[in-house]
């Protein structure tokens, strides 16, 4: 076993070398079968070289936790109370809340924990009572703010700093107040009644100061109105942005309406570009598009309303009989056939066979006529040109349709499919 031992610390001589996590968890194995052999001092010594390779990781947190745990019970083995002590102080800087289970441990070992614990609390409520000093002597009031509201509730007498700290703060906020910095003067004003509830100046700088920045938003507003109703939107997108700084809650109605009217336009832009898609307007999408990004005042302004936006992808026409084609006709015109025309196919028939393509709105515009008369297949073309048939819609929306009608021209009438 002992050899086990020499080997295992020979294993971790070139501290420069990463710890593979397997290795470091064997070597605690290990310690822990010779500390449950009583072999405490054993235990230590491969556990100190283990918590010396750690030393360099932070990030490995949970492990150092474990191996200070174990150092202290070898040492509470070797009734070496001082070093077991201090391994208990490394582990409560690590994880200061960390819990022994009094099932699992000793009375002893939970008893000397907990003065461990106890005394690395002091420690750090004491580093953060002179940091606390440090940053106020700095006029850093912020960050004393920060720090008491962080740590007040562990550590006991950082209520003493508040009747200075919330001078200092109420000095930042006049200051602020005086170069016309009203957002960071109102948040200094507050910061200072939160800690002094009647701290007078504080109370009245705060009402002015209010009462200052409700005009500047009311007055923002105003001017965001204008511009935004005079499609200025780079302009109002300042504006905007301008009245959404003050982060006041009383500019909270004016930022909801302003909000309300670009959703509202936004809206309006949304549909006109999905028709403009659905009729293949490109040149009319990209304008809408272009409009679009002018007017938001932010990038990520209505995602939930553009996600809307129809993804155009232009569909090839469905091919359809003539039969299918008719069924749709909702309007019908004849060709115009001059009477002398008319003499000449007295008694005869002819047929105009068309090729044609009816498009998403329903118009129908002819790219062929072909019969043996060239002025009864233009009077046919111009005829037909003028029908206008039920758009056909599947589940991509309305498609355009190619179809080839055949014309019949006769005496008895003068158009018939």
């Amino acid at each position: 076993m002992l050899h086990h031992v020499a080997a295992l610390l020979v294993a971790f001589q070139v501290g420069t070398q990463p710890v593979p996590q397997n290795e470091v968890a064997d070597a605690v194995s290990h310690a822990q079968a010779l500390y449950y052999e009583a072999r405490f001092k054993e235990s230590a010594d491969v556990l100190l070289r283990v918590d010396e390779l750690l030393a360099a990781r932070p990030d490995r947190i949970q492990e150092k936790v474990n191996v200070k745990l174990q150092l202290a019970l070898a040492y509470i083995g070797i009734n070496d109370a001082a070093r077991a002590r201090s391994f208990l102080h490394d582990l409560y800087a690590l994880e200061p809340e960390y819990v022994l289970d009094p099932m699992q441990f000793s009375p002893k070992v939970v008893s000397l924990a907990a003065e461990a614990k106890s005394e690395q609390s002091e420690l750090r409520c004491q580093a953060v009572h002179d940091d606390a000093r440090k940053k106020l002597d700095a006029g850093n009031g912020k960050a004393v703010l920060d720090l008491i509201g962080s740590m007040k509730s562990k550590c006991t007498g950082l209520n003493a700093f508040e009747p200075e700290l919330a001078d200092l703060l109420y000095k930042t906020g006049f200051e602020a107040y005086k170069r016309g910095e009203l957002s960071t003067a109102l948040q200094n004003f507050q910061a200072t009644l939160r800690l002094v509830p009647k701290h007078e100046l504080a109370m009245q700088y705060t009402d002015l100061t209010q009462s200052k920045l409700q005009v500047n938003a009311d007055r923002l507003f105003i001017q965001w109105q204008k511009n935004f109703d005079l499609h200025e939107y780079v302009q109002a997108g300042a504006d905007y942005r301008h009245l959404v700084s003050f982060n006041d809650e009383s500019n909270t109605q004016l930022i909801a309406q302003a909000k309300t009217e670009y959703r509202k336009t936004l809206q309006g832009m949304v549909d006109s570009f999905n028709k403009a898609c659905m009729g293949g307007d490109s040149a009319g999408m990209n304008t809408i598009r272009a409009q679009i990004s002018e007017m938001l005042p932010d990038p990520a302004f209505g995602e939930d309303i553009r996600d809307h936006m129809t993804t155009c992808t232009k569909n090839g026409c469905l091919a359809m009989s003539a039969p299918l084609a008719m069924a749709r006709l909702k309007t019908r015109v004849n060709p115009d056939i001059s009477p002398a025309l008319q003499n000449f196919i007295r008694g005869s028939q002819l047929t105009v066979r068309v090729k044609a393509r009816i498009d998403e709105s329903g118009n129908m515009t002819v790219s062929e006529a072909q019969g043996t008369n060239p002025s009864i297949n233009n009077a046919v073309k111009s005829a037909l040109e003028k029908w206008k048939f039920t758009p056909i819609i599947d589940q991509n929306g309305s498609r355009c349709v190619d179809t080839e009608i055949p014309i019949v021209i006769g005496a008895a009438s003068s158009t018939r499919q």
